[in-house]
């Protein structure tokens, strides 16, 4: 795959960019939220390593991550990556901080990943895997065009295809 360019997107009050080593503690806010905490076991916990991880995603090859903002005042609502481009099926991962919940943060950013990543990287089919009780999620995905396609007492997937 080329190198992919650094992109921003603007939708309506949320606002897509590369992600900076200046959100490190914003990024340790949401990991240490304990409904973030209980779905997600990657995160960082310490400075150092929440600014490694912000410099590794900032780093796009194959990943690709974007901080969500909200548009008007530019404060840290989250992240969505896109994840193992070279394969068949890149997954996507999305997480949104407590105050950016239930405002149209993820959706905005699934949405707008997807059809970016469509239009632009060409990419024909996308997965989003999510625990199975986080119920959150598997609405965002059946809301956003990721139709449940398989099912374990531990996970779901959903697949986008356009």
């Amino acid at each position: 795959m080329d190198p992919i360019e650094h992109t921003e997107i603007t939708a309506g009050l949320w606002h897509l960019r590369p992600p900076r080593e200046s959100e490190a503690a914003d990024l340790l806010a949401l990991a240490a939220d304990p409904t973030t905490a209980a779905l997600s076991k990657d995160l960082p916990t310490t400075e150092p390593e929440a600014k490694a991880w912000l410099r590794a995603h900032a780093t796009w090859d194959t990943q690709l991550t974007f901080s969500i903002l909200e548009s008007t005042t530019e404060r840290w609502a989250g992240h969505i990556t896109l994840s193992a481009l070279n394969t068949p099926t890149p997954h996507i991962c999305c997480r949104v901080s407590p105050w950016a919940r239930r405002r149209g943060a993820a959706t905005t950013a699934l949405r707008c990943l997807t059809s970016w990543s469509t239009a632009i990287l060409n990419l024909p089919t996308l997965t989003l895997t999510h625990p199975t009780p986080d119920t959150t999620t598997c609405h965002l995905a059946t809301t956003s065009t990721y139709p449940l396609t398989t099912q374990t007492p531990t996970t779901h997937t959903h697949l986008h295809t356009p």
